[in-house]
């Protein structure tokens, strides 16, 4: 997708998607403990945030993003919510919108606009002045973002045009969208992809989900 950014953003290639629905915001510690109670999920890795004692647990973090999330963990979220993770190019397209901006809410960089100039994560409908142009919130800042592609090094050179998604055997996934406390711009664009085992987890990691249009 990028021209400028990191060598594994390249090389920038055009692809076309079917109509597709992405959740507006990102999966809250409430949405993930119904899937916990309902014994599919497990429970976060995490108790704790950076800064937040009992974080998974405490009502009041209820509407702020799951953390401590493997990618396996996310799409058995996803499933039991009868949706799936998002591919890498769906993500990206709803970061970035049909001007393919740098960062959801255009090509300049504003902190403020993001959980890049906060100490810890956000509410899940934080900062309504940086979502993306189709309305979709915190996709640059607050928690990086499984999508459901596996990680191939040669992918975006040999791209499908339509509808592509990364397959394979490699354990190794990607997520996207920058993460809380980090006010460098460059590693919360739109096209910045970031590469981890599936069993990776962090106090940064969480997900959203997507679904077929009908």
């Amino acid at each position: 997708r990028s021209s400028e950014g990191q060598a594994n953003e390249a090389p920038e290639h055009l692809v076309s998607l079917d109509s597709y629905f992405i959740d507006q915001f990102e999966v809250s510690n409430a949405q993930y403990r119904a899937c916990v109670q309902a014994e599919v999920c497990t429970a976060s890795n995490l108790l704790h945030a950076y800064t937040y004692t009992n974080y998974r647990n405490d009502p009041a973090y209820d509407n702020f993003p799951v953390i401590g999330i493997t990618w396996n963990q996310a799409n058995t979220y996803c499933q039991w919510a009868n949706k799936r993770l998002p591919t890498e190019a769906e993500w990206e397209y709803a970061a970035s919108g049909p001007e393919n901006f740098i960062w959801p809410w255009g090509n300049e960089f504003d902190p403020s606009f993001s959980a890049a100039s906060a100490r810890d994560v956000q509410a899940v409908d934080s900062y309504p002045n940086g979502a993306s142009p189709f309305g979709v919130f915190n996709m640059s800042g607050n928690v990086v973002e499984w999508v459901q592609d596996v990680y191939d090094d040669s992918f975006y050179a040999n791209s499908p045009v339509e509808n592509p998604v990364g397959s394979g055997e490699s354990n190794l996934r990607i997520y996207r969208g920058g993460s809380f406390g980090n006010t460098n711009g460059s590693s919360s664009t739109t096209s910045r992809r970031y590469i981890k085992e599936q069993t990776f987890f962090d106090l940064d990691v969480g997900f959203r989900c997507a679904m077929d249009a009908p």
